[in-house]
């Protein structure tokens, strides 16, 4: 079964566990960390980030977002950017792409900063940073656009709500978690991200 073809209705939340929280961090050294910005990555997804930076997992840290917030008037990667900065993250290692306003053109505008300024050729490896809820669709989206001879690497974080042990305990959760599925379908039956095979521990959960 293709994942377009899924029916969110007939789901388990075992089921939808397995789609969406199934990316653990493998350790592996990349080219470059990208932070997908969002209102809340500023203490959700920007320390994981620099911690990563400063562990050596990646001489580039990449900061996409351009959603213009009333304490980010200047769009939402130049402030994590500075807040990157602050933690002592040297601005020479830091790329911000700062004109997308949702997870695809996070995708295309960052294909586009990484081709201009380190080359997709000499791409190996990008480690992707985002709620750990949301890393399926970036994942899914950044295969259908990246060439092919790139990996990835994930790291996943957590709000309070929405982790893989209670996002179906609340409405919160229950609403990003059914957003992504929903997100993801569409993009791909638009013709915007490829489709792809459910991968069989999914359909084996109860």
């Amino acid at each position: 079964m293709l994942f377009s073809e899924l029916n969110q209705a007939d789901l388990t939340e075992a089921q939808c566990t397995a789609l969406l929280f199934r990316y653990p961090d493998d350790g592996a050294a990349g080219d470059v960390i990208m932070l997908a910005g969002s209102r809340m990555a500023r203490t959700l997804r920007l320390p994981t980030a620099v911690a990563l930076y400063q562990a050596g997992r990646a001489p580039r840290l990449l900061i996409s977002g351009g959603r213009r917030w009333q304490d980010q008037p200047a769009g939402e990667s130049v402030a994590l950017a500075s807040a990157a900065e602050e933690m002592g993250v040297p601005a020479s290692a830091i790329l911000t792409e700062n004109k997308s306003q949702y997870t695809l053109a996070n995708v295309r505008y960052s294909k586009a900063l990484l081709a201009d300024t380190i080359g997709l050729d000499r791409l190996h490896r990008i480690i992707l940073v985002t709620n750990a809820y949301h890393m399926n669709r970036l994942y899914h989206m950044m295969r259908s656009y990246f060439p092919a001879h790139i990996a990835y690497s994930f790291h996943g974080t957590s709000d309070p709500y929405t982790r893989a042990d209670n996002w179906f305990a609340s409405p919160l959760g229950r609403r990003h978690v059914h957003h992504e599925l929903s997100g993801l379908q569409q993009a791909i039956r638009k013709g915007e991200v490829r489709d792809y095979p459910v991968p069989d521990d999914v359909l084996a959960q109860d």
